[in-house]
């Protein structure tokens, strides 16, 4: 009776240890659900964050793992599959200076072409099978909308070529449950539009395996995503002073913004701000955009053209037009020449070049600004305001990224 006893207490202090720890006890594990964040979120600064936290989950079979897409608008997907493994494999093996080359190892560009781009690349739709929800058993999924036998989700049980949740809305959430019949092993994921350099891992182990709880995976996730946020702090100290990242740059122009900003040293993410948020200006007076990422400065937005990402009626996801496109200018112009070098050493260079006059009244946009003429040039985009007034203004890829001029 006494041994019976002492055993029961030793188990019970082996399970609290195991709590105490964040570890599953081993045995037959009742099925968890793991969450993994779809870029990060800042209380404190508007900013996108391209990874996952946490980057590695560890669970068993019969687990499910939830993707929590944060919703600050930068597009993305969730997308796993032995396509998806060899692609972030081969990317694994590239040499630093390979992984920032514009022409990488023609190996590795082939196993990348395998899977569809979120976005063209150039003029063009969101190409289909990689902005809507897509799982494919074998073989490639092409790029036109996957097959209606293709649009639901099966059990990810590690052996389809393609299993992608589309282009994930802002707040959306996107469960994988895996089948117990998944081999251990390591699984990868990726963001379509982000490619390789966006990815994370599900490890999966045997059920008799011990593995961290729930709650302490996503904590360490927290702690991943913290360490960025600290990186970006001067940035985007400076940011809300409208000054540069780069310590003693000036803006060539009076009553100057910074739309957007980032660090050199912090390739995985970026402020999604204006800087100063509000400029006060005569009438007359012009304000210069200065666009350091993917933007627009939209004025006089309404439901048809603030969010670049559009459901059609049939529930298919496509790119809004009206939004990227320019109105009441002619937005960025192509470039002159052949893009500069981009080298990482170069001093930035800005440069105006697109301008409007507006009355306060209707829409007016520069469009999407994808820095054409290439780094080191950081364009410009200059409007002026013949009408005194307060302008609420926005970017119509990143929600929350706002603005204001007041004229008079």
């Amino acid at each position: 009776m006494r041994r019976a006893a002492y055993g029961a207490l030793a188990a019970g202090a082996a399970l609290a240890l195991a709590a105490g720890l964040g570890l599953a006890a081993r045995g037959a594990p009742t099925a968890q659900t793991f969450r993994v964040d779809v870029d990060g979120h800042n209380a404190a600064a508007n900013e996108a964050f391209l990874a996952y936290f946490p980057r590695t989950v560890t669970v068993h079979p019969g687990d499910t793992v939830v993707f929590h897409n944060q919703g600050n608008g930068e597009p993305h997907t969730a997308t796993l599959g032995t396509l998806v493994d060899g692609a972030v494999s081969a990317y694994d093996a590239l040499t630093p200076a390979q992984k920032q080359a514009s022409n990488p190892p023609k190996a590795f560009q082939a196993v990348d072409a395998a899977l569809p781009q979120l976005l063209p690349q150039g003029p063009g739709d969101a190409v289909q099978s990689a902005a809507n929800p897509c799982y494919v058993r074998s073989g490639g999924p092409g790029t036109a909308l996957c097959p209606r036998s293709q649009h639901e989700q099966p059990a990810f049980d590690g052996v389809q070529t393609f299993y992608n949740s589309g282009w994930l809305d802002s707040k959306a959430t996107w469960s994988v449950h895996l089948s117990p019949s998944t081999a251990p092993g390591t699984y990868r994921f990726m963001c379509l539009l982000h490619r390789e350099s966006m990815s994370g891992r599900i490890v999966v182990v045997p059920s008799g395996t011990a593995v961290q709880s729930p709650s302490a995976q996503y904590a360490a996730g927290q702690r991943q995503l913290a360490a960025v946020e600290a990186k970006l702090q001067p940035a985007a100290a400076a940011l809300k002073l409208g000054q540069p990242p780069v310590p003693g740059l000036k803006l060539p122009a009076r009553n100057a913004v910074l739309a957007g900003s980032g660090s050199p040293s912090v390739p995985e993410a970026e402020i999604t701000q204006f800087g100063p948020r509000v400029v006060h200006v005569p009438v007359g007076g012009s304000v210069t955009w200065f666009v350091i990422g993917p933007h627009t400065i939209s004025f006089g937005t309404d439901k048809t053209n603030d969010d670049i990402r559009a459901v059609a009626p049939d529930g298919t996801v496509h790119l809004n037009g009206p939004a990227l496109a320019p109105a009441g200018t002619a937005g960025e112009p192509p470039p002159t020449g052949p893009p500069t070098s981009g080298s990482p050493n170069a001093p930035p260079r800005f440069k105006t070049v697109a301008s409007a006059t507006w009355n306060g009244r209707g829409h007016l946009s520069s469009g999407i600004f994808l820095n054409s003429f290439g780094p080191p040039v950081i364009e410009g985009f200059r409007v002026t305001f013949t009408r005194a007034g307060r302008y609420s203004y926005l970017c119509t890829v990143h929600d929350g990224m706002k603005g204001e001029v007041d004229v008079g």
